[in-house]
């Protein structure tokens, strides 16, 4: 199983959370391919048999919060047609429906969004192998 994992970053947090979540397909037996998301070709979904993608939370405080450049970047991916996604955001306050909205953003490219995680930018981690469960699991990719 291939994964592709692509972020998108200001101050690291979310390169972390990407490095954890790669390490947690490794464990899982699978291929992890890290890449900043302005960096994703389509050669690299199409070998992919699984994406996660995330961003950081951005907004005042909890005003207009939302997914960071992704408004910017999204629509530069390759299409994601049919492909399993899950996303994901590290945030220091509170990521309010910034998932949800990366979310349709990423399924108006054709992806199916198949599992969702925040993570705290104290703890960019945490969790990550967990949330990498699910996301093979609702894919139909657990154990391959």
């Amino acid at each position: 199983m291939q994964a592709l994992i692509a972020y998108d970053t200001q101050s690291g947090h979310t390169r972390q959370a990407a490095q954890a979540i790669a390490e947690a397909v490794r464990a899982q037996g699978g291929e992890a391919n890290v890449k900043y998301v302005r960096q994703v070709e389509a050669a690299d979904v199409q070998a992919a048999d699984v994406l996660f993608v995330g961003t950081w939370a951005h907004g005042l405080f909890v005003i207009n919060v939302h997914p960071a450049g992704a408004a910017d970047w999204v629509p530069t991916l390759p299409p994601l047609t049919n492909k399993p996604v899950g996303v994901f955001c590290t945030y220091l306050l509170t990521p309010r429906g910034l998932l949800k909205d990366l979310g349709k953003m990423l399924e108006g490219r054709g992806a199916v969004v198949k599992g969702a995680r925040k993570f705290h930018q104290n703890q960019p981690g945490k969790n990550a192998e967990a949330f990498v469960r699910e996301v093979l699991s609702a894919a139909g990719l657990a154990g391959k």
